[in-house]
């Protein structure tokens, strides 16, 4: 890759005290020259190739960068195939190790992703590894000091596809599923009736689409009384939503904005929410 990833980082400042007068002097900066992002395909595979999301399984081994080597592999720091199995499946693309390791992996142009199969040495200026971070040293392997550059085999061992859970845009009117029918008396609208009941923000990424809770009054002992009237400080859709249930059911009411709070939101609930609730119907009178 060009040199765009390729920067100097100051570490290490000692103060060294004089032979005389025990003065001391200015601390010196020692400076680490981070190499240039580098990926060179040893093995191309010829399985599939991960993308963003997906659960890789790997093996690699990494060392120290030195200039002075030929292959500019230092000393070992890490590696899973010292341990004789492959390293704990991770998502990639999503920072979960370090994002060296994701670009790696998948690749930067003009390299494309690795597959199942393939082998890629990487060189990694220290922002992409662990920057000023210094890790301790663990086992047989030594420190990693801060600042370091990096050099890693990869091997692609297997591609499990993500989930992905498609962003469902909410509904724009006010939409009730019964989830239990009642038998009792039925609410209409100027009712006095108790009610429980569970809030969620609406999520279009989840299964369900319920996102954070944000109230609930489900307690059996004190159910939540209001009328079905407008005006009474419930927002519409919650009050409709209970309109035409029978006592002992249960529904589901995603309520849009314009029935809930709107464009101002009302803390916790964001500007333009939309709204799920879980109700069910304990009385009429």
């Amino acid at each position: 890759m060009k040199s765009m990833f390729q920067y100097f980082a100051a570490v290490a400042c000692v103060a060294a005290l004089t032979a005389c007068g025990g003065g001391s002097k200015a601390p010196v900066a020692v400076v680490v020259v981070q190499p240039a992002f580098k990926l060179t395909d040893t093995v191309v595979g010829t399985g599939a190739a991960p993308k963003s999301g997906d659960i890789v399984v790997i093996n690699f081994t990494g060392y120290l960068y030195d200039a002075k080597m030929p292959n500019f592999k230092g000393l070992k720091v890490e590696s899973s195939v010292d341990t004789g199995k492959p390293a704990s499946p991770f998502t990639v693309g999503l920072g979960a190790v370090v994002v060296g390791w994701d670009q790696s992996i998948l690749g930067v142009a003009p390299v494309d992703a690795m597959k199942i199969g393939g082998k890629r040495t990487a060189i990694l200026p220290a922002n992409l590894v662990y920057g000023a971070a210094t890790r301790a040293a663990t086992g047989i392997y030594p420190e990693i000091p801060a600042n370091s550059p990096m050099v890693y085999d990869f091997e692609l061992v297997d591609v499990i596809p993500g989930i992905v859970i498609p962003n469902v845009p909410p509904p724009t009117v006010l939409t009730i599923s019964n989830d239990v029918p009642g038998t009792g008396a039925v609410a209409v609208s100027g009712s006095s009736v108790t009610v429980r009941y569970i809030g969620w923000l609406y999520d279009g990424t989840r299964a369900d689409r319920k996102g954070p809770q944000f109230d609930v009054n489900a307690a059996p002992a004190d159910p939540y009384a209001l009328v079905l009237t407008t005006g009474t400080g419930n927002i519409p859709g919650f009050v409709n939503g209970v309109i035409g249930m029978a006592v002992g059911g249960t529904r589901t009411v995603t309520i849009p904005p314009d029935q809930a709070y709107g464009a101002d939101g009302k803390s916790p609930i964001p500007p333009n929410a939309t709204l799920i609730f879980q109700l069910q119907l304990v009385s009429v009178k």
